[in-house]
């Protein structure tokens, strides 16, 4: 690894995890599989480079792939959807979205992109804010929840893996190096859901080196297309 990373955490979180699907299941109202339902592990696991060891990707056109190896979802989160959709609240807890793992003290306005954390022994990066996926809607039995979840911003985010090793219940989640502090989870969202968002931001997400390929590419073809339909009105004026 050619960047160099804090060696003394800057800040430690407990964290529920590591989660796995060994085995999928169907996805009720279709006749695809999920591997959305996940349970946590009782000894270690091995990340590596691809994922989690025994974690199951039912669709990797949206899931998985080098940027993203770990889904990680605020649990308290769960109390809000609990009385939004009351209907659901013997099932919602650590898991239900599809989560690798899990905390009680973090969110998307605390946690930013490019953030390095050691878990266990393996080394991971913030990549990306986490994209509800409709099958959210399919699993839960709620139509519209991935939509909500959007709109709401509680959408918990994902991360790649710097270095592989073994995950163990109990590790902690340690902060060791933070090079965007302006750029948490909930800002990239909330540009990403914002059609007039300034040139200047566009490039600079777009430009942002460890913010994940998928939306590196979404910011520069919105400015791009901006661009040239600025070139085009000046052909005319």
């Amino acid at each position: 690894m050619n960047e160099r990373v804090a060696t003394t955490p800057l800040q430690s979180w407990t964290v529920s995890g590591p989660l796995r699907c060994e085995r999928f299941s169907p996805l009720p109202g279709s006749s695809k599989a999920t591997a959305m339902d996940k349970h946590a592990s009782t000894g270690p696991l091995w990340l590596g480079m691809a994922g989690l060891q025994g974690d199951r990707v039912a669709d990797q056109r949206f899931h998985g792939g080098p940027d993203r190896t770990l889904c990680h979802y605020p649990t308290q989160h769960y109390a809000y959807w609990a009385q939004r959709f009351p209907q659901l609240r013997t099932r919602l807890g650590l898991g239900a979205f599809g989560e690798n793992l899990g905390s009680e003290q973090l969110d998307e306005h605390q946690v930013c992109i490019g953030d390095r954390l050691r878990w266990g022994d393996a080394l991971i990066e913030v990549s990306q804010p986490r994209s509800p996926c409709v099958r959210l809607d399919n699993r839960h039995g709620v139509r519209g929840l991935a939509r909500e979840l959007s709109a709401s911003g509680r959408i918990g985010w994902l991360y790649r893996t710097v270095e592989e090793g073994a995950l163990r219940p109990g590790d902690r989640l340690q902060l060791l190096e933070r090079p965007h502090p302006a750029i948490s989870v909930a800002h990239v969202w909330h540009c990403f859901l914002d059609p007039m968002l300034a040139d200047e931001t566009l490039l600079q997400l777009a430009e942002l080196p460890r913010l994940a390929t998928h939306y590196r590419a979404i910011f520069r073809q919105r400015y791009d297309a901006r661009r040239s339909q600025r070139d085009q009105r000046s052909l005319f004026d």
